[in-house]
């Protein structure tokens, strides 16, 4: 029989996981060609049915002193403002599940988000074999590049290594050879079909620090250390990220070949920061991509009608769209969670958002919950994903 306490909690995570399940597929469906045959603004319906949900969780199942709901206001208001001023309303969306997800284990999480992305990018892969939806296909030094039913090759590809993400989370960092085997299999594959060579290095990162975490777990103090300095990653990446962008010159050799090795990343950035200037709550920023039914024309036509301005790093996609605020917030969000996780010896979740951190510099999906799932758990309950603390025993520590 169920204590009322015991309903308590089922009930809220319940609620919050519905209204995630439901917000991450119309997400990731949105990342697809699907996107359309979406109404225009369908984003507001589905945060008009999400958000409903993730405010009864907060307001009635969640408890917090007053100086904290005063913080969370605070918070919230300023996620609206950024909203407003941008044009970006997925900021509320974001906020909302990082606030909700309070209490809930982010294991229920991972896999309720493991179990719907591969289902719903097996369901965007068939349908774009069966011509359900375009396969489109790019051309890059005499490479096809196919994006799969994604808008983009390289967005099916951030797709497919966030996806291991996750996975690497529901196995609490426990990799078996097959496991290790299928994550090579998926390098390979983006590498042949999608010519995507950033995302391979990820992947090859992310089995890297597996191994690593591997060797924490047995006491091996150089791994340990390893583990403690990812705390500093999302700070580190920050500053690298930003600082190329305003620093880049096509004058200086090594910042040139680095940015021909980020395919044009860096001049891109700079030329961002020379049209918008941060601002503290954000600002429409206008970008012109080649993803999707209107940039694979332009594509083709090679741009003839507009030029290819596109922001790939999260760090300066953040602050120039959300403003300065709204960066810092999530900079010491992260920072904050990563130090408490290390704090309590838990390095799982501290390294693989120093993955990420490291994928947000060519990437920008930061703040994109249908990839990164790791921003919610910077409330979250993550007791599930500790080891053991006999195996601390046998340690250094």
């Amino acid at each position: 029989m169920l204590t009322k306490s015991t309903s308590r909690v089922i009930t809220a995570n319940g609620l919050y996981l519905t209204a995630f399940g439901l917000y991450f597929i119309y997400a990731f469906f949105a990342t697809s060609m699907y996107n359309d045959f979406l109404p225009v603004r369908f984003d507001l319906l589905v945060l008009a049915i999400v958000a409903p949900l993730l405010l009864v969780k907060i307001i009635v199942f969640d408890h917090y002193r007053f100086g904290q709901w005063l913080l969370l206001l605070a918070i919230f208001a300023i996620s609206l403002l950024s909203a407003r001023t941008s044009g970006r309303y997925v900021l509320i969306a974001v906020t909302l599940l990082i606030l909700g997800a309070r209490q809930v284990p982010f294991n229920e999480i991972a896999k309720t988000a493991l179990f719907l992305g591969v289902l719903t990018l097996g369901l965007i892969v068939l349908s774009a074999q069966f011509e359900l939806i375009p396969n489109l296909q790019f051309i890059r030094d005499g490479a096809y590049r196919n994006s799969f039913g994604i808008q983009y090759p390289t967005d099916f590809a951030a797709h497919i290594f966030y996806l291991l993400l996750t996975y690497a989370v529901v196995k609490q960092g426990h990799f078996k050879w097959f496991d290790y085997l299928i994550s090579l299999f998926a390098a390979w594959f983006i590498d042949v079909y999608c010519d995507v060579r950033l995302d391979v290095i990820l992947i090859i990162l992310l089995l890297i620090v597996l191994l690593i975490y591997q060797l924490i777990l047995k006491g091996v103090k150089p791994a340990i250390w390893v583990g403690k300095l990812s705390v500093a990653a999302m700070f580190v990446c920050t500053l690298l990220s930003l600082g190329l962008s305003y620093f880049y010159s096509p004058k200086i050799k090594w910042l040139a070949q680095l940015n021909q090795l980020l395919s044009s990343r860096l001049r891109l950035g700079r030329l961002a920061l020379d049209r918008y200037q941060p601002q503290l709550l954000g600002q429409v920023v206008h970008v012109n991509g080649w993803g999707g039914s209107q940039g694979i024309k332009q594509f083709m036509n090679n741009v003839a009608n507009k030029e290819y301005f596109y922001i790939d790093s999260a760090y300066l996609n953040t602050l120039l769209t959300f403003g300065i605020i709204v960066s810092l917030i999530l900079l010491i969000a992260y920072t904050w969670f990563a130090w408490r996780q290390v704090q309590q010896q838990n390095y799982l979740l501290p390294l693989i958002i120093a993955v990420t951190a490291i994928s947000c510099i060519v990437d920008q999906h930061l703040l994109d919950i249908s990839y990164n799932i790791f921003i919610l758990a910077l409330l979250a309950d993550t007791k599930t994903l500790q080891q053991p603390t006999v195996i601390w025993k046998r340690g250094i520590l």
